[in-house]
């Protein structure tokens, strides 16, 4: 038992920075699991191979140290000299878009090979006699030999970025290249060893740190486009709500009563100027408005189309509550739907459009009818891009800002459109 304490108490001495350096590795790889950094996978096989290779190192210690089968020194040999070449093959991976992944294997396959038949007593590459001493074999050269080919590899892609001025990349793979070949040949001529695996974690923790920069960066840059574009998007909705024939008809109409009667189009003047003023407030605005503003913004558009249209309908408001917020431009589209897809193509007069606020179950429900032609209705497809993107941009209004919902419902008897906002501090007047 003190011999075990004692061997152990060493192990732990010698590779003490390894096995710290691995944990931070993969403490940093599992807090960044979800930034979908690329290559992730190769990084996770990284850090397990220079597991393994921390952990068969110091088996040739322990053989010596209890009398263990010369067969375990085999697995010893052929395992570490499979995992260093491993490591650079990976680096590559990570590194280097390589396209012939399987083709680059083929060196290491081949050494793999010759590692195996070792195992047999071949000694190739390497061996070992009853008393534990090393022997190269007459191909010894070889995992040497192999390691350079792909040291080379890593160095030649280094300077390739260099001379195609990706300099912040190019200059951390020729630190890497550099290391790798440093560690390399000092741990061949017995000037450095035992350090392979803290070399080779280093060179992947700054490798990682790089990409999850530029990542992050990546990621900020495509999400501030986001937002411009989501920006575009919500003013190129909210300018199509306001129709151009319809700010001509009302200009027409103005105009026309200059003529007929100052006072009532001074008065036609100022309603106009406030109902483009609302619309142009709610290209900037983000929060709620009363619901009684929202009212004054539907009697500006009811007041401006029944003055520009020869066929008239009626207005009714059924009101039970009405001290709520409510997203600027969600109603006053349904409405201007009802009016025009729907009363108005009964020609007679006789068209209906309803709004009716309620309270149920803790929502605030805002119900919008008409009594029109409904699903008999013929639109035109503008008419038809129209009214979706009003009631496109009403539904996402009501979404973002108070997470309410809207539906609507177009049958032969007309439509009925039905909003439901949840009724909390957010939503209620203060």
């Amino acid at each position: 038992m003190i011999l075990t304490a004692g061997f152990l108490k060493e192990y732990i001495k010698d590779y003490y920075v390894a096995f710290i350096l691995l944990s931070g590795f993969v403490v940093t790889l599992i807090s960044n699991r979800k930034n979908h950094i690329k290559n992730v996978k190769f990084l996770w096989s990284y850090a397990a191979l220079a597991f393994a290779l921390t952990l068969f190192e110091n088996l040739e210690d322990w053989c010596d140290a209890y009398g263990k089968p010369v067969w375990i020194l085999y697995i010893k040999a052929a395992v570490c000299y499979s995992i260093q070449p491993l490591l650079i093959i990976l680096q590559l991976y990570i590194i280097a878009p390589i396209k012939q992944k399987l083709l680059l294997l083929t060196p290491f396959l081949i050494e793999a090979a010759v590692l195996i038949a070792d195992l047999f007593g071949l000694n190739n590459i390497y061996g070992y006699d009853t008393s534990h001493n090393f022997t190269a074999g007459r191909l010894h050269i070889l995992p040497a030999i192999v390691l350079c080919f792909y040291l080379i590899l890593l160095m030649n892609y280094s300077l390739m970025l260099i001379h195609r001025k990706k300099y912040s990349k190019g200059m951390i793979v020729v630190f890497i290249s550099f290391s790798a070949i440093a560690t390399t040949l000092l741990e061949y001529n017995g000037i450095i060893t035992g350090h392979t695996t803290e070399i080779a974690v280093l060179e992947m923790l700054i490798y990682y740190f790089y990409i999850s920069t530029v990542s992050n960066s990546e990621n900020q840059k495509k999400l501030y486009e986001s937002r411009i574009e989501l920006e575009q998007e919500r003013n190129k909705l909210l300018v199509a709500q306001i129709q151009p024939h319809f700010i001509f008809n009302s200009l027409a109409t103005i105009q026309s009563l200059c003529y007929t009667d100052g006072d009532v189009a001074a008065d036609y003047i100022s309603v106009f100027g406030n109902y483009l003023r609302a619309n142009i407030d709610s290209l900037s605005s983000d929060k709620p408005i009363s619901f009684e503003s929202e009212l004054d913004h539907i009697d500006q558009y009811v007041t401006l189309e029944k003055a520009s249209t020869d066929v008239d309908f009626t207005m009714i408001y059924e009101l039970s509550i009405r001290n709520f917020k409510i997203p600027p431009l969600t109603v006053q589209p349904l409405v201007e739907n009802a009016i025009k897809h729907g009363a108005l193509t009964r020609r007679d007069g006789s068209g209906v459009v309803k709004i009716k606020t309620e309270e149920h179950d803790g929502n605030i429900i805002i119900t919008v009818t008409d009594n029109g032609a409904g699903t008999k209705a013929t639109l035109t497809d503008k008419q038809k891009q129209h009214r979706s993107v009003g009631i496109e941009n009403a539904r996402q209004r009501l979404k973002l800002q108070c997470k309410g919902t809207l539906d609507v419902n177009i049958s032969e008897n007309g439509s009925k459109a039905v909003i439901i906002i949840p009724k909390n501090t957010e939503t209620e007047d203060s």
